[in-house]
């Protein structure tokens, strides 16, 4: 008989788990077809500029994907497109709001992809995350995601954009309903 994991609360890690790795060791499909999207976009610019992206042509990644106004410098964001799989996987209606207004929704969401977003903004560099999700964030409904978080900004200027791309998945079987 084939060994089976046990499908229990020991099967997943106490705390989530949030890995920032290089651009090159994401492997999601999605993940990766937005980096190389932004890659085409900023051509020899440290970054392309916001009015760059062209939803016609990334019709199967808009799902997928978050863009947000960097607001006073960083202190904050505002969700202006959020995709429909991105508002699954979080469980919550996103679009249309400040990041620091879903902090009752998604504490634990917000405390780790805050830093993330001032970081990418201060530093005009794309960061790639790893997610493995744990036991204390029973808000979201995957399990494990790559991420990524891309500048977008008037050329010579500072980001005023961040988009990012994600995929996510869950464990077989696996539901947090």
């Amino acid at each position: 008989m084939p060994f089976q994991e046990p499908i229990a609360s020991t099967a997943f890690p106490e705390e989530t788990r949030v890995e920032i790795v290089p651009l090159d060791e994401m492997t999601m499909p999605v993940v990766t077809q937005g980096i190389a999207y932004w890659q085409h976009l900023r051509g020899d610019r440290p970054y392309p500029a916001r009015e760059d992206i062209r939803v016609r042509d990334i019709p199967g990644l808009l799902k997928h994907m978050v863009v947000a106004k960097v607001l006073d410098g960083g202190a904050d964001f505002a969700l202006n497109i959020v995709g429909d799989e991105v508002c699954r996987c979080y469980r919550a209606l996103l679009i249309h709001r400040r990041m620091s207004e879903t902090f009752a929704d998604l504490p634990n969401t917000v405390q780790r992809w805050l830093p993330i977003y001032r970081r990418v903004t201060l530093s005009g560099v794309p960061i790639a995350v790893v997610v493995t999700v744990g036991l204390e964030m029973p808000e979201v409904n995957f399990t494990h995601a790559e991420t990524v978080c891309l500048p977008f900004g008037p050329t010579g200027g500072v980001p005023d954009y961040i988009a990012t791309f994600g995929q996510h998945t869950s464990r077989s079987g696996f539901s947090r309903t």
